[in-house]
């Protein structure tokens, strides 16, 4: 007689899940995808607004509904850890902690939160980070061992190969200062300024805060007829974009605190055979590979940005085939499928 097996039941806990924004929300919707009907999310009225400790009420929810769940998923160390290792002493039902670079960075800055943060993972039954340089971090939290479950793609998309006369390079990402598009606005004013610029389009694809900024820098530096701004797009347009342009382009800010730790956009760039250049940075160099699946830049290095955008578009060949290599890689490890059933022998 074949013997039934019954998975465990799976209750993520976040206050980062759409319709939320950002590359939090955006990994844990694709591990919810892939888990389908096992896992369940709590993700609104998780926090007392007047009573301290506010996360005492995710703890009495994980209480009152322990029947209902055989394992929790937590997606910040703090609060939610707290609240589900207190849970979990009397539930006796374990937790997987999936922690991100600025959640433990931030507290990182507290001795008090560093010592309890500590205790949550060390009572983790598991212990997921998104890229092996966050992994290596953790070792300051006395962890030395941590599951590496990169960002992944939902799907990889058929590419064909477009003809146009202008060359075509994109940064998409939230509007906000540490995704470097200043950076890029400067390097082809460079360009310009030396008789190189040619015919290029920037699309910038994406909404935030820098917006009025960013399109002010446009205007100093002569580029209005250079930089489409196409504001929030739906995926059939972000698809379309990706489809013409040529060449990624996002150097980040090497921020200590809010550091880019790895970098969706560069794998869903390489999805479509486009070559990235991006900051030698750690985290960043596991979604870029330097010299094969694109190039990284010491930061904030403007005249190498502008060398290797003229480099790259000036040069099919070279721009094709670290494009090909990176369609590659995307292709052979980065789905959802190869990405979140690493989790499957914990759950």
């Amino acid at each position: 007689m074949d013997t039934l097996i019954t998975k465990s039941r799976l209750l993520l806990v976040t206050p980062d899940y759409p319709p939320n924004r950002g590359g939090v929300a955006t990994y844990l919707s694709s591990m919810k995808r892939y888990f389908g009907d096992r896992m369940e999310v709590m993700q609104s009225d998780l926090l007392f607004k007047r009573i301290w400790p506010k996360w005492l009420k995710t703890t009495l929810r994980l209480i009152k509904q322990k029947s209902q769940y055989d394992i929790v998923i937590i997606s910040h160390v703090i609060p939610f850890g707290t609240a589900a290792l207190i849970a979990k002493w009397i539930t006796k039902k374990p937790y997987v902690v999936i922690v991100h670079g600025l959640d433990i960075r931030l507290v990182r800055q507290s001795f008090l939160k560093m010592k309890l943060a500590q205790l949550v993972l060390k009572s983790a039954r598991l212990i997921v980070a998104n890229s092996n340089a966050l992994a290596q971090e953790l070792s300051l939290f006395g962890v030395h061992e941590a599951l590496v479950v990169y960002p992944c793609l939902e799907s990889i998309p058929e590419v064909s190969i477009h003809d146009s006369k202008k060359k075509q390079i994109l940064t998409v990402s939230r509007l906000v200062p540490r995704k470097g598009h200043e950076r890029v606005l400067r390097a082809l004013a460079e360009l310009g300024q030396m008789g190189r610029l040619g015919e290029i389009n920037y699309h910038i694809v994406g909404t935030g805060p820098s917006e009025e900024q960013i399109r002010s820098t446009v205007h100093s530096l002569n580029l209005d007829s250079v930089v489409v701004f196409h504001g929030d797009v739906n995926e059939e347009e972000k698809s379309k974009i990706y489809r013409e342009s040529d060449l990624f382009v996002m150097p980040v800010v090497s921020d200590p605190i809010d550091k880019e730790g790895f970098g969706l956009v560069y794998m869903e760039a390489a999805s479509y055979g486009i070559p990235s250049i991006a900051t030698r940075i750690s985290g960043i160099d596991e979604a870029v590979i330097d010299g094969e699946t694109g190039i990284l830049l010491e930061d904030n290095n403007i005249p190498e940005l502008a060398t290797w955008i003229d480099r790259l578009l000036s040069h099919k060949e070279e721009r094709d085939q670290l494009g090909s290599m990176a369609r590659n890689r995307a292709q052979n490890e980065f789905t959802c499928e190869q990405q979140f059933s690493k989790l499957e022998p914990y759950l």
